[in-house]
């Protein structure tokens, strides 16, 4: 039986492109971030809660060997403020940073200087989380918010106290160590998130589904 090697050279070729399209989609849709909420205290629909914002860069720690957290240009409430020579000429919104995000890779030297609103801040003058106490229809919004401020390249990461269900029900399937080192962990994935959307939901009620489930 003779082949065609053109016929056959064309249809590999066909499958090529077909698994490199394939792949360029999913490397795509693969987040560059991630975004993570704590709770720190109950979660609850009728009463404020008390969380933590944490934002991280993927895989770019020690070139792809973890997650890089990220800075937030905004100075703690005991740091010197800006002077108002500094915050005109960095452009940044108030006396304690312009709330942009800064790479946790630009804080290996003495001076962290943010790339949005160019003011220098040393190390300790700065965090890498966020505390809010607000209902969970704000918490959803505060998240939405900031995964659009990432140009909506983010994960969802969300973390437990220890006597929330989630964490309850993690004890329960591992063993408590597991529960306590994990948080009760749950990842909505940006996959998820852009398919979700993408049938018509709104970015803040797939958050909040999330964050209540």
């Amino acid at each position: 039986m003779s082949i065609n090697i053109e016929a056959a050279t064309a249809r590999l070729n066909q499958k090529l492109e077909k698994e490199a399209e394939k792949s360029a989609e999913e490397m795509a849709k693969r987040a560059d971030f991630k975004i993570q909420i704590w709770f720190r205290s109950d979660r609850s629909m009728h009463k404020p809660v008390a969380y933590s914002l944490s934002f991280w860069e993927s895989g770019k720690r020690l070139h792809g060997g973890g997650d890089e957290m990220m800075f937030i240009c905004r100075r703690h409430s005991h740091a010197p403020k800006l002077k108002p020579f500094d915050v005109a000429m960095a452009k940044s919104k108030s006396v304690r940073g312009c709330d942009g995000l800064i790479s946790g890779g630009l804080a290996d030297s003495g001076v962290i200087v943010c790339p949005h609103c160019h003011v220098k801040h040393k190390p300790d003058q700065i965090g890498d989380s966020i505390f809010y106490r607000t209902s969970i229809d704000q918490a959803a919004d505060v998240l939405a918010k900031w995964w659009r401020k990432l140009g909506g390249r983010a994960d969802l990461y969300a973390k437990y106290n220890p006597t929330d269900p989630r964490s309850i029900m993690m004890a329960q399937n591992y063993d408590y160590r597991t529960a306590r080192e994990k948080k009760g962990l749950t990842i909505y994935p940006l996959q998820n998130i852009l398919k979700d959307t993408l049938n018509g939901a709104t970015l803040e009620s797939r958050f909040k589904s999330f964050i209540t489930a």
